[in-house]
């Protein structure tokens, strides 16, 4: 079992350092900053807590495992998400543009915009301000041929 945490630790850690690395290479490069589906964040959070809770009684190893998963969870708020020049900049990854076959905007709640971005095999989504959506209709014509805007979204 020892082995085991020390092995969850490291990997943890190299989680860390990965996403400290796409903080600092990838949030220079955003163009249009969005934001994921803060639910689904909550939901992973809610459970790792849970199944990760610190615990005051237990040995050193564990409660390292333990911080190590709930700092990686936490940091991954600090990796941005939106539109940089490689494509669409998600958690962990760029969709390229040359995959996204088609983008719709559509109003999300009142003042944000959903883009769900549509490739041969997934359908990604972030979220918008609405104020920023001319800079954004503008940054995703630059790239993808097929743009859809709702049209109770006014492009003035």
């Amino acid at each position: 079992m020892t082995i085991l945490n020390y092995l969850i630790s490291i990997a943890a850690l190299a989680v860390l350092v990965y996403e400290t690395y796409t903080v600092i290479r990838r949030n220079r490069r955003i163009t249009v900053k969005g934001k994921d589906d803060f639910f689904t964040f909550c939901l992973v959070l809610l459970f790792a807590a849970l199944i990760f809770r610190p615990n005051p009684t237990a040995d050193f190893l564990v409660s390292l495992r333990n911080t190590l998963i709930l700092m990686a969870v936490f940091f991954t708020l600090a990796i941005r998400r939106g539109i940089c020049e490689g494509g669409v900049a998600k958690l962990g990854f760029v969709v390229p543009w040359k995959e996204i076959r088609q983008v719709q905007v559509a109003e999300y709640q009142t003042s944000k915009v959903v883009a769900v971005f549509t490739t041969e095999k997934r359908r990604y989504k972030l979220f918008f301000p609405q104020h920023k959506l001319k800079n954004l209709v503008y940054e995703l014509q630059k790239h993808v041929p097929e743009v859809l805007v709702e049209e109770s979204l006014k492009l003035n």
